[in-house]
């Protein structure tokens, strides 16, 4: 919004100049964005006055112009603008003074003949793009004024940035209450009076509300008998100082009111409304309206309209229509003021991709207790520059009419959250300052809001206030106090830590993928029809059908990865990602997953680990460093039958009977779903298993004391016995003796029969009390082989 100074100093009094001033109100929580003077570039340009014309002896299309500027000597100048007469009063650029289109005036020889200065267009001062000729003063403008000052451009202009919950402050008188706030001088405000000698407004109109929850108020007066004609001076430049256009002296009359109280208003011409009455509705469906700016707008039925008997004539708001607009053959005028719901004029500006003035304001939230002292003031002006008669009497229909909000205010309160020890009666003079009304007790202040300040609901809103005005400079900077306790360890975080540590220690990379998901790839992972991970919940306004959903799984992420990569060339691929899915399970769920990939190959490329593709145990590799870091040590491997992995190359990780994870080979039918031609391995994770199983504490032995013994076990089993299975039960067998059983060898071939497998075990013995004799390893051993052939039907490969 543009606020000029002198425009300023109508409401209010105050010395301040005009940088100081902008930075009050932006300490106030007014953003000045720019600081203007108008005026400066005309410095030099004053009002000259042409005495005599006598032709160029050089030049056909030149004249000899006797300039008086108010000096002892007159000025030649010589000028070709065909509309240059004696008498005229015109701008006069004087020698030295550099125009605003950056020409530099300078004594010069025009055809033979000196030029003194120069007589200006309105293109040449850049105050429009008329340059046919001379910009024409009133001759009642006394030679040798500045041009600024002639023009009212001897000002400052503030551009300011109202924040949306301050439209009290979209107004001259809205900023004017700020500076008394900060100064305490008293507000000027316009003094309304004036006669009312026509007949009684309820005669001649009527006002009916059918949207009461769309406008709350609606008030209307009639003015009877007014000429339309140009604007005074004096008006023009005010508005064309804040940058609105002039159209007559009702249009501008309306709008002059709108910048000094914030409230917008409309003109109707009386006799082109229907039975001259004003219905407020929603409008119909199908129903159209031609604005002012001549656009014919489709409306729908959630629309609010200003209508007359028959048909809307204006966008309730927004913008007049264009059939009931004040034109020179209008004589009666129906003056509009109203409060509109914000949320309806937002939602009608915006369908139809509108932006007034009336919208800005009342889509914030205009003051519907200024309504009628802003039509009053608005018939004061009118009759005073249009003249005509104001019938008595106003239409004020207010069925929205709510009760002022009282808030409680402490002032020990005020103080303890602001840190200060403002007094009490400080307080109240600031809020008083402000337009609230306060009654003061002993330990409460209960505070009326006023009905412009709807941004004010609580007691917080109120000690904002009191801190803007009071000055947020003066506030002391303090220290917080008190002991910072000491925050217990989160087990999840120190998982997350040490899992996301190895996995870029191992060469893999982290991945981050939106949260929203295609559902179509449920079906590309070959998930199960009744799986429950279907159950996805799907966005309200997606960006696009494959992002139409959240996530409950991170494995389509990290597959389309994938396929991204081998599409750029890039087939080494390792990748992880840590993150939540969505989980629809009765109640909306966001379990953290830790998933990965490996595919097309692996090593470095150099000798030493030349590129290979990878294989089952490299997956297996990582899903054994994830348990280590983690301090998982006691867990089992079962096959599964997961359709997203291959069978019988896949295994589920269990904890104390929970499963807390899977890996293994994807499934052919998955690669082909991804177009990725090599194979692909997967791991996949639960966070929440992971940290309950997650062992943290270090466990410290003494240095054994005693020897160890190693064995070495070779057996063959069908292939259906997992390596785990024999494992198991050699550490059942040999109890606390049994330090160690690591597999080594798994062979199948010609000396192996069809359907079994050999397993080679090496198995430590050891004891931390005594020396093991060869006579107790080997009782100890044959137990473990005579078990292993009772329980798996092992026999000892020879």
């Amino acid at each position: 919004m543009n606020v000029t100074l002198n425009w300023l100093k109508n409401y209010i009094d105050f010395e301040c100049s005009a940088g100081e001033l902008a930075d009050r109100l932006t300490m106030l929580g007014i953003e000045v964005e720019s600081v203007k003077q108008p005026g400066a570039e005309l410095e030099g340009v004053v009002v000259g006055s042409v005495n005599a014309i006598k032709p160029h002896p050089n030049a056909d299309k030149l004249v000899l112009c006797q300039v008086d500027i108010g000096e002892p000597e007159e000025l030649q100048i010589v000028c070709g603008a065909p509309n240059v007469r004696e008498g005229m009063h015109a701008p006069v650029a004087t020698i030295g003074t550099t125009l605003p289109i950056g020409l530099t005036i300078k004594r010069a020889k025009l055809r033979g003949e000196t030029s003194q200065g120069m007589l200006c267009s309105e293109k040449e001062l850049v105050l429009s793009e008329d340059a046919a000729g001379l910009m024409e003063l009133s001759t009642d403008i006394p030679i040798g004024t500045p041009l600024a000052t002639a023009l009212g451009l001897d000002d400052t202009l503030f551009e300011l940035e109202i924040t949306p919950n301050r439209p009290d402050c979209l107004s001259l008188i809205g900023v004017a209450r700020e500076i008394r706030a900060e100064t305490g001088n008293p507000l000027k405000l316009p003094q309304v009076d004036f006669s009312k000698d026509g007949a009684d407004v309820r005669e001649v109109t009527s006002v009916t509300i059918e949207a009461p929850d769309l406008c709350p108020r609606y008030a209307a007066r009639v003015i009877r008998g007014v000429k339309i004609r140009q604007s005074p001076a004096w008006l023009q430049q005010r508005l064309e100082s804040v940058g609105i256009g002039v159209i007559n002296n009702i249009v501008d009359i309306t709008n002059f009111v709108l910048m000094e109280y914030g409230q917008p208003l409309h003109a109707f011409d009386y006799y082109k409304l229907a039975e001259n009455r004003i219905v407020v509705r929603r409008a119909m469906a199908g129903e159209k309206l031609t604005t002012l700016d001549e656009i014919e707008r489709e409306l729908t039925t959630n629309m609010l309209v200003i209508a007359d008997a028959e048909k809307p004539v204006a966008l309730a708001g927004v913008m007049g229509g264009y059939d009931s607009e004040i034109t020179d053959a209008t004589c009666d005028v129906l003056l509009e003021s109203a409060y509109f719901n914000p949320s309806s004029i937002r939602a009608t500006a915006k369908a139809l991709g509108m932006s007034t003035e009336a919208s800005y304001r009342f889509e914030r939230g205009a003051d519907p207790g200024i309504v009628i002292a802003a039509l009053d003031r608005a018939a004061q002006l009118i009759i005073k520059l249009a003249g005509g008669t104001v019938c008595k009497g106003v239409v004020d229909v207010y069925p929205g009419e709510q009760p002022l909000t009282e808030i409680q205010l402490r002032p020990e309160r005020v103080n303890f959250v602001l840190g200060t020890e403002i007094e009490a009666a400080t307080m109240e003079e600031i809020l008083t300052r402000l337009g609230f009304a306060v009654e003061v007790s002993r330990s409460i202040h209960r505070v009326t809001v006023p009905t412009f300040r709807s941004d004010i609901t609580r007691e917080i809103d109120l000690i904002e206030e009191i801190a803007r005005v009071y000055g947020y400079d003066n506030i002391p900077t303090t220290l917080p106090k008190g002991d910072i306790p000491v925050p217990a360890p989160d087990p999840k975080v120190e998982v997350r830590r040490r899992i996301k540590q190895f996995l870029l220690a191992a060469g893999m990379m982290e991945a981050i993928n939106y949260s929203f998901s295609d559902p179509n790839s449920f079906d590309r992972i070959r998930f199960a029809a009744d799986n429950p991970l279907r159950n996805a919940l799907p966005l309200q306004n997606p960006l696009s059908p494959e992002m139409s959903v959240l996530r409950t799984t991170l494995l389509p992420g990290l597959l389309d990865n994938a396929q991204r990569n081998h599409n750029h060339q890039i087939d080494t691929i390792a990748l992880f990602e840590i993150g939540s899915v969505f989980i629809r399970n009765g109640k909306q769920k966001e379990p953290e997953r830790v998933t990965g990939i490996l595919a097309g190959q692996v090593g470095d490329g150099v000798y030493s680990n030349p590129y290979r593709e990878p294989d089952f145990y490299d997956i297996k590799g990582v899903v054994e460093g994830i348990l280590e870091v983690c301090g998982i040590v006691d867990y089992t491997l079962e096959k599964t039958d997961a359709p997203t992995f291959h069978p019988g190359r896949n295994a589920a990780v269990l904890s104390s009977n929970r499963q807390i994870g899977i890996f293994g080979e994807a499934h052919p039918e998955v690669l082909e779903n991804y177009d990725l031609p090599y194979k692909a391995y997967l791991f996949d994770f639960d966070m929440e298993a992971l940290v309950d199983a997650a062992i943290f504490a270090k466990r410290f032995e003494p240095i054994p004391v005693y020897p160890k013994v190693e064995r070495d076990l070779a057996i063959v089993v069908d292939q259906e016995v997992l390596s785990d299975m024999p494992t198991e039960l050699i550490y059942a067998t040999g109890g606390e003796l049994v330090e160690s059983v690591r597999l080594f060898d798994v062979y199948e071939g010609e000396q192996v029969p069809e359907g079994k497998k050999s397993l080679a075990y090496a198995i430590t013995y050891h004891s931390a009390t005594e020396t093991l004799t060869d006579k107790a390893v080997n009782a100890l051993h044959n137990k473990v082989v005579k078990h292993l052939n009772q329980k798996l039907g092992a026999e000892l490969r020879m």
